[in-house]
Parts: structure tokens; sequence; C-alpha cells
């Protein structure tokens, strides 16, 4: 059952005033999501787990400073983008460069599984060819707006772009995905493939 945007506040309220379920309650609620969305933006699981780790250890910590504007999701996956992009700046991981592997998360979504049962299995290689011919930041908004359920608002705020520029990259990415493809339920099928 999924938590009223109301209750979610109050569980975040409860998490600054130092109240320890209520910030497993919000670790337990997003974790998946955050690593679903980082491993779009490291590769490397075990240190995306360590990221996500460290990033939940400095929110206890801050937790009494901490602002929240919109949703709790929102919050946390700005933040650990954040937190990553820093990373890279100050590791190795230009050595890795950043790439999003849509097979994982195909692999990793039930979802995937059942529609992969009832469409034809050359019509969901021929989607997975054909996003990965995409530019990363198009993979990644794609991956915002279907995968997360982002608003166009929310993602333009994640990635550091207007909304008119969000807007530009989903809809050439959605055209280039639908002239490749050539499949006419393509949008339908970009919205189970990415929930």
């Amino acid at each position: 059952m999924e938590k009223r945007p109301d209750d979610e506040m109050q569980q975040w309220l409860h998490f600054k005033n130092g109240d320890r379920e209520a910030f497993a309650a919000v670790y337990r609620q997003h974790s998946l999501a955050l690593i679903a969305y980082g491993l779009r933006l490291c590769p490397d699981r075990h240190l995306l787990k360590d990221q996500i780790q460290e990033l939940f250890v400095e929110l206890w910590h801050s937790r009494k400073n901490l602002a929240l504007a919109g949703s709790v999701r929102f919050y946390l996956l700005r933040a650990l983008r954040y937190k990553l992009l820093r990373l890279e700046k100050s590791r190795a991981l230009r050595q890795h460069p950043m790439t999003i592997d849509i097979d994982t998360l195909l692999q990793e979504s039930i979802e995937t599984s059942i529609i992969e049962n009832e469409i034809h299995s050359s019509q969901v290689a021929s989607l997975r060819e054909a996003i990965r011919t995409l530019s990363l930041r198009q993979q990644e908004v794609i991956q915002l707006r279907y995968y997360q359920g982002l608003s166009h608002e929310q993602i333009a705020a994640l990635m550091d772009l207007n909304y008119q520029s969000v807007s530009n990259l989903l809809h050439r990415a959605l055209q280039r995905l639908k002239d490749l493809v050539k499949m006419p339920a393509l949008y339908l099928l970009l919205s189970f493939l990415f929930r």
C-alpha cells in the first residue's frame, strides 16, 4: 500500500525529530528506488550500496537541518545524484564511464518478466537495442520519467535543466525509439517497461 503524501511528511518529520523507526521506514520505502536509479549513474553495485548507506548516515546526522520541498523520494533521488556526481569528480570513476545498463534494470524488474512473457521477445530485444542508441541524457530522462515516475518539473530540477529542455529530450528520445522500433504501441510498452 502506497503512503499518502501527508503520511510521508509525518514520517519525515518524525525522522527529523530523531525517531529511529521513522528513519528505518524511510530507508525501507525508498532504498530500492535509489538502487534502481543509482545503477543508471554508477554501474558498480557495491560502490552504489555504500554510497546509499553513506547518504542515509549523513541524513541521520544532519536531520535537524534538512529541508524538504516536494516529495521524499524526489529529495532522496536528488541527494543521491549529487553524491554520485561528486564522487565521479573526485574518484577514478572516469576510468569506467558512467553508462546506463538497461539490461540490469530489465532483469531486476518483476514487471519485465511478465511483459516478456506476453510480448514477443524480438520486440523487447529491439527496444533494448534502441534504448542503448540514445544519448546518456536521453536514457536518464526516460528512466526518471517512466521508471521513477517523476514529473517534468522534478526531472528538470534533478538534472539541472529547464522544463523545456526536459520536454525536448523526452520527445526526441521517444521519437527516436518510435522510428527505430516501429512499434505502434511504443508509448504503452515504454510505460510498462519502466514502472
